[in-house]
C-alpha cells in the first residue's frame, strides 16, 4: 500500500549499498527483537541487528550468522558488513537466499549449526538421487569426529554439488564448506 501511496521513486530510495528498494528479513537467533522486519534492500547484517533487531539479547555477543537460512552458507561476525542481497554474498559461498537469517552468538558454535542443518539435509532427503542421500550421511558422519577430514568432505561436498539432482543436494554442503573455510579453530 505503502508504494502506490508514495510511489515508485519512494520505494527504490529506500535501498543501501547501490540497491533499491526494501526487502523482508526473517530474523532468529540471539537478538532481542526477532521476527520478520522490512528493511532496506542492501542492508548489512550488523545494521540489520542494530537497527531492527534491538540489538544482541543481554549476555550474547555477535559470533556469527547465516545469511540465508539452512543453505546459506555461515559467515563470521568479523563479516557483518558485507549487503545482504543476491550478488554480494557469493563471492563469499553464500546466498541470501529467502533471507533467513540467523544469528549466532559466542554462546554458539558454527560447526554445531552445520551438524544440525546436515542433519535435517539428510533427514530431509528425497532419498532418489545417490549423491544426495548418501553425500548427507556421510557427511554427517565425517562432521560427527573432534577433527573433520577436510580434504575428504570437500571432496564429498564438490560430488554432492556437481551430481546431485535437485537444489537440496546441491546446497546442503554449504554450512560445512562455510565451516571449514571460516570457522577452522572449531574443527581442528
Amino acid at each position: 500500500r505503502e508504494i502506490l501511496e508514495k510511489g515508485a521513486d519512494w520505494f527504490a530510495s529506500q535501498g543501501r549499498n547501490g540497491r533499491k528498494g526494501l526487502r523482508s528479513f526473517s530474523v532468529s537467533g540471539r537478538v532481542k527483537k526477532p521476527g520478520v522486519h522490512l528493511a532496506p534492500a542492501g542492508i548489512t547484517v550488523k545494521e540489520l541487528i542494530a537497527e531492527y533487531c534491538g540489538g544482541m539479547r543481554d549476555g550474547h555477543s555477535f559470533y556469527a550468522y547465516l545469511p540465508g537460512g539452512a543453505s546459506g552458507g555461515i559467515l563470521p561476525a568479523s563479516m557483518a558488513d558485507i549487503p545482504l542481497d543476491f550478488d554480494t554474498l557469493n563471492q563469499y559461498g553464500c546466498f541470501i537466499g529467502s533471507a533467513a537469517v540467523v544469528i549466532l552468538s559466542d554462546k554458539d558454535q558454527a560447526s554445531a549449526a552445520a551438524r544440525n542443518l546436515t542433519k535435517f539435509f539428510s533427514e530431509e532427503s528425497c532419498g532418489q538421487c545417490t549423491p544426495c542421500r548418501v553425500g548427507t550421511a556421510k557427511t554427517l558422519t565425517l562432521i560427527g569426529k573432534m577433527k573433520w577430514d577436510q580434504p575428504l568432505l570437500k571432496e564429498l561436498s564438490q560430488a554432492m554439488m556437481d551430481a546431485s539432482i535437485c537444489g537440496l543436494g546441491q546446497a546442503a554442503p554449504n554450512p560445512v564448506l562455510s565451516v571449514m573455510k571460516y570457522f577452522p579453530q572449531e574443527i581442528a
